[in-house]
Formats: structure tokens, sequence, C-alpha cells
């Protein structure tokens, strides 16, 4: 509810409620004056943020970019560790043959030393018999000369007998038949 007084009283808290507008228009308006347009100020911090924006932008294609890269090097790099696991499987399994050989090498070696050291035992019996041999050479040489005589000496002799078999043939009949008839 009004009372009078404030009936009476209206006009004058209207002009007050006034000045105190117009002030506040004209605080406003100073600092309006004095500070930079808040408009001008939002568009300035929006153009400065646009800008990071783009910046950031380009730097995450950038990092993507680099991703895809990093994950197709990845892929080769995969591949390759598949392949050098392969190759190292190989290597192994070719170095356990090789030690298998190697172990069997070494047994044959040591064969073959317990062999050489037969062999020796041979060499020695050899060079023994061998002087052996050299000493009675020319006592062998001197015996086939006479082998050499004496199968002259027997061909000599069945040239001469030769002629005497047909006789001795002969001599034999007669020495059957006069055994028979006795």
């Amino acid at each position: 509810m009004i009372s009078p007084f404030d009936v009476v009283l209206g006009p004058w808290r209207a002009v007050r409620v006034l000045a105190r507008a117009v002030e506040d228009l004209n605080a406003v308006a100073e600092r309006a004056r004095r500070d930079p347009d808040p408009v001008e100020e939002a568009r300035e911090r929006l153009d400065s943020l646009f800008a990071e924006l783009e910046t950031l932008i380009v730097a995450v294609r950038a990092v993507d970019a680099s991703a895809l890269a990093l994950g197709s090097g990845g892929e080769d790099l995969l591949f390759a560790t598949r392949s050098l696991d392969s190759t190292a499987r190989a290597i192994e399994m070719g170095g356990r043959d090789l030690r298998r050989t190697g172990e069997v090498l070494d047994e044959h070696t040591q064969e073959l030393i317990d062999g050489g050291q037969d062999l020796t035992a041979v060499a020695k019996d050899l060079a023994d018999s061998l002087r052996v041999f050299r000493v009675a050479l020319p006592r062998l040489l001197e015996g086939l000369d006479s082998v050499e005589q004496l199968e002259e000496s027997v061909e000599t002799v069945a040239e001469t007998v030769e002629p005497l078999q047909g006789v001795a043939k002969g001599v034999g009949r007669v020495s059957n038949r006069l055994s028979r008839q006795s």
C-alpha cells in the first residue's frame, strides 16, 4: 500500500533515482572512454583463440602424420623383428647341429689319434723291415742271377729230352707188353 507520505516524497525520490542513473551512465561512459571496447576486446581475444586453435590443429595434424608414420614404421619393425626371430631360431638350430657334429668329429679325432699311434708303430715296423730288405736285396739279386742260369740249364735239358720223349714212350709200351706177358 502506498502511503500519502510516499506520494509526497515520490517526485523527489524519482529525481534522486534519475540523478543516480545519470551518474551511473556517466560512469559507464567514462569507463567506456578509458577502457577498450569490450566487444572489440572480445573479438581480439576470439581472434587470438582462433589463431591458437589453428596452430593447435596444425600441430595435431603433424602429430597424426607422425603417428601414422610411426605406425607404419612399427609394422616394418614388427616384420623385421619376426624375420630376425626366425633367423635367430635357424642359427640356434644350426648351432646345435654344429655342436653335435663337433662332438662326433671329436670322437673321430680321438679315434684318428689312437689310430695314428698304431700307424706310427706300423711305420716303424715297416722301416725295420725295409732295412732288412735293403740288406737282403743284393743277395736276392745274386740269387736271381742263379735262377736265370738255372732257367737256361732247364731249357737246355728240355731241348735235349724232348727228342727222347718219343723213344721213352716206345720203351714204356714195350715194357708194359713184356710185363703183361710174364
